[in-house]
């Protein structure tokens, strides 16, 4: 499993551009060209979400493609212990904006239990489904 980690899928780049939308077109082309590569080479594709306002146009556009969703699992690299449907929340941001529209499928989405009582379980139980996830498809 390191050997995957240790390589990179695509060479760096800067580009600049002239607006929001042509960011946003651009991002939307880059992972919709990586969502397709990895489930073509590997038959599933994880993306790990960001949070905030920035990706929130991102995951609109995301919700009006048409890939195949069950192929595809979402995880958070952060989020805020509030619960999820609190306006704070990154899964409730990921969730209006792309998950209900798209009408993705539970089974894929991968979000911390923000509902536990103690921040702490809640890390570790979401570390050990991650590792549980990655384990299972890299053996």
């Amino acid at each position: 499993m390191e050997e995957m980690l240790d390589k990179p899928t695509m060479p760096p780049a800067i580009e600049v551009l002239s607006n929001k939308e042509a960011l946003v077109q651009r991002a939307l082309d880059m992972v919709v060209d990586q969502i397709e590569r990895a489930i073509g080479d590997r038959g599933i594709c994880t993306l790990a979400l960001s949070g905030g306002s920035t990706p929130k146009p991102l995951y609109a556009a995301l919700g009006q493609q048409s890939f195949p969703q069950d192929k595809l699992h979402l995880f958070w690299g952060d989020e805020r212990y509030v619960p999820s449907d609190h306006p704070d929340s990154n899964y409730a941001m990921v969730r209006e904006a792309w998950l209900d529209p798209a009408q993705f499928p539970a089974a894929n989405v991968h979000a911390v239990a923000t509902h536990l009582a103690d921040p702490a379980e809640a890390a570790r139980q979401y570390d050990q489904e991650i590792r549980d996830f990655l384990v299972c498809r890299v053996r």
